[in-house]
């Protein structure tokens, strides 16, 4: 437990990132610890005040409360609590994403739940690639399909097909939440289970991902049935009860792989070092391990058979068909063309905690802090404690061995093993409180939680505050929460081809991309390349011969690194910039094309394509179908969709815009 709370403080309270890389690897973290240093002295001092003035008195009301916490029957609490963490997860889904999907990976995984919902699992992709093309998605040599594995999007299928695809992540924290409770109770006491559940569900973290459509959330869910299952398994001596828990347990972690494959594996591997260890002592458990192992083979089954008629091999996932060898975890050179070495792997694990300081509980002090104190300040730590803390430090490894940093709602690649974090800190109170023999000081440290809880949800907005994160998702990004479903409604629309403007900078990428880039590579080339040399050499390609693809790929290039040395343009969105060399004279088409983002409206394709409808055949079809807008290449889609009604999506321009979003193309 020393070494769990060492390596928690020297990656996430010494800024271990910032001082490997200058302070780039977290820039907001000198604003955050002058807050936590000023605004947690503050509550600090204060719960020491209000100990001191209760005295006695607030330990009777710490009894009172404590007995209010137990007074439920555990199966009441369960489901109490699951039934908390779903409404208030869905409530958030509401507030902050009016329960659309809100990222590019949730989008991407809608578009495979739509392929999934026409009994195929890849569609058939449109020789004209350019208008339909996106990042994370495979749609060469006739097959179209999402990089992600099949788990995650077969269960927004689920959701879809009750016309509630946003329902489905806030039932899942919810069963994750009824898990987390049944092992918390089995291996601790009931009143410290309770607490950690409270605390779980107070997390801003946790509710901004239950609230999202990530796949995150169902690999915790099942993650955490396996671990109840383990509590379970662990406890009975009984050889018929045994195989139950071993086989669910299994299952358990072959779901997790089904949907992220990386969390299965570490999951699977600490869940099974230690019923190797505790098999030691009763070698008669073997056999249900054996069980443990056919029951995770057949989700595991799944995975491998869909892989194989995706990406034509059972042990190629799509990251790897769409971004080659270099997308896989390990210490090489990453898709972004940069080295992943140890150290990197090092700043990659240290941000992700000195993240987690921050969003896991967005207190007024640090949550690593309150994380290492409830590590050191337990008095006699179990097998159990052990077991949460090598899980957390295993995701850390791991993750830190990727060279991709994710980040949504907090340092999302930990969300499998954000109970062990949770549960950590929810110890610390009770335990530092049973170690200090100092009255008052005791007193505050339990005092001291509630007032940060208090602060967090209800006091001033700053760095860290629950309350101001929730606002700040609700403001971000609000063209991408449009209900287009009620837009097509009120448009009423029928047989429809609808032209999305994404803007100069999504169209450059996308004819990249069908040319044979990357998505990684067309986005550094649109960076350091001239927009207007780019869209010439593309434009050129049309009326020329190539024997390769490379060939095509290294003209194009060619041309824009003719024009001279270009740099991004300063005032844009990022998702809208682009690179121009300065001085340079543009030709009447790049001028449309920059001077048609300045007079209509952006919006990432994206979106879009997480409505498109699949067709029995294979093909996307149904009552609208989308496609980028690329100005006179329209006409290439004429033959495949010249017997409908042509028009234009005007994005909103609030929530609650509700003008005409589509407008009859009169350029047909």
């Amino acid at each position: 437990m020393r070494v769990f709370a060492a390596i928690c403080a020297v990656l996430g309270l010494f800024p271990l990132a910032n001082a490997l890389t200058n302070g780039s690897a977290v820039p907001w973290w000198p604003f955050a610890a002058g807050e936590w240093i000023w605004r947690g002295g503050f509550v600090a001092l204060l719960s020491i005040a209000i100990a001191a003035a209760m005295g006695a008195g607030a330990d009777s009301l710490f009894e009172t409360l404590r007995r209010a916490v137990l007074r439920p029957s555990s199966r009441a609490f369960q489901i109490g609590a699951a039934f908390a963490a779903t409404v208030l997860s869905a409530l958030v889904s509401r507030y902050c994403f009016s329960g659309q999907p809100f990222t590019t990976d949730e989008m991407v995984q809608q578009w495979q739940a739509r392929i999934l919902m026409s009994g195929h699992l890849s569609a058939v992709a449109e020789p004209t690639r350019e208008f339909f093309n996106t990042a994370q998605v495979f749609d060469r040599d006739g097959r179209w399909f999402s990089q992600y594995p099949i788990g995650g999007p077969a269960l927004i299928a689920v959701g879809m097909s009750f016309r509630a695809a946003w329902l489905v992540n806030p039932v899942l924290i919810g069963v994750a939440t009824l898990q987390l409770h049944r092992f918390f109770a089995a291996v601790t006491d009931e009143l410290a289970a309770r607490l950690t559940v409270l605390l779980f569900i107070a997390s801003p973290m946790v509710l901004l991902m239950g609230a999202s459509q990530m796949s995150h959330v169902p690999a915790l869910a099942f993650g955490a049935t396996a671990l109840a299952a383990l509590a379970q398994w662990d406890r009975t001596a009984e050889r018929r009860t045994q195989f139950i828990h071993a086989a669910v347990m299994g299952l358990g972690v072959g779901l997790v792989v089904l949907v992220r494959p990386l969390d299965g594996v570490v999951l699977g591997g600490v869940i099974g070092a230690f019923q190797l260890w505790r098999a030691r002592e009763e070698s008669s458990r073997f056999a249900s391990i054996a069980i443990q192992a056919c029951a995770a083979l057949l989700p595991i089954a799944l995975l491998l058979w869909a892989n194989a008629r995706t990406t034509g091999h059972p042990l190629l996932f799509g990251y790897e068909a769409l971004n080659g060898p270099a997308h896989a975890i390990g210490f090489h050179q990453d898709p972004n063309g940069e080295m992943h070495t140890p150290v990197r792997g090092l700043v990659r694990a240290s941000s992700y905690v000195m993240r987690l300081s921050r969003f896991l509980l967005e207190w007024p002090i640090p949550a690593t802090l309150v994380i290492v104190a409830g590590a050191l300040a337990l008095r006699r730590p179990t097998r159990w404690d052990v077991l949460l803390a090598s899980l957390s430090l295993a995701f850390l490894a791991a993750y830190g061995a990727y060279w991709f940093d994710g980040f949504f709602a907090g340092p999302r690649f930990l969300f499998t093993a954000v109970p062990a974090f949770v549960y950590f800190a929810a110890r610390a109170p009770g335990e530092i409180a049973a170690a200090t023999p100092w009255p008052t000081f005791r007193r505050a440290a339990l005092i001291l939680a509630p007032l940060c809880a208090i602060a967090s949800w209800a006091g001033p907005t700053g760095v860290s505050s629950a309350r101001g994160t929730l606002a700040l998702y609700r403001d971000q990004r609000t063209k991408l929460k449009t209900d287009v479903e009620a837009q097509i409604a009120r448009a009423q629309l029928r047989n429809a081809l609808v032209f999305v403007n994404e803007g100069w900078r999504g169209r450059l990428l996308a004819r990249l991309r069908v040319l044979g880039l990357t998505s990684f590579r067309a986005e550094r080339v649109v960076n350091e390349l001239d927009a207007c040399g780019l869209q010439t050499g593309l434009d050129a390609e049309d009326s020329l011969m190539a024997r390769s693809p490379e060939e095509r790929v290294n003209r194009v290039l060619a041309v824009a690194r003719s024009v001279g040395k270009a740099e991004l343009q300063p005032g844009l969105q990022a998702d809208q910039t682009i690179a121009l060399v300065a001085g340079s004279q543009p030709t009447p088409t790049c001028l449309h094309e920059y001077q048609h983002d300045a007079t209509h409206a952006t919006i990432a394709y994206s979106l879009f394509l997480a409505r498109q409808r699949v067709a029995g055949d294979g093909r996307i079809g149904g009552n609208v179908v989308f496609a980028r807008d690329l100005g006179a290449r329209n006409e290439r889609l004429r033959a495949r969709f010249g017997d409908r009604a042509w028009y234009r999506y005007r994005p909103a321009q609030s929530l609650d815009d509700t003008t005409l979003a589509f407008v009859p193309d009169t350029a047909r």
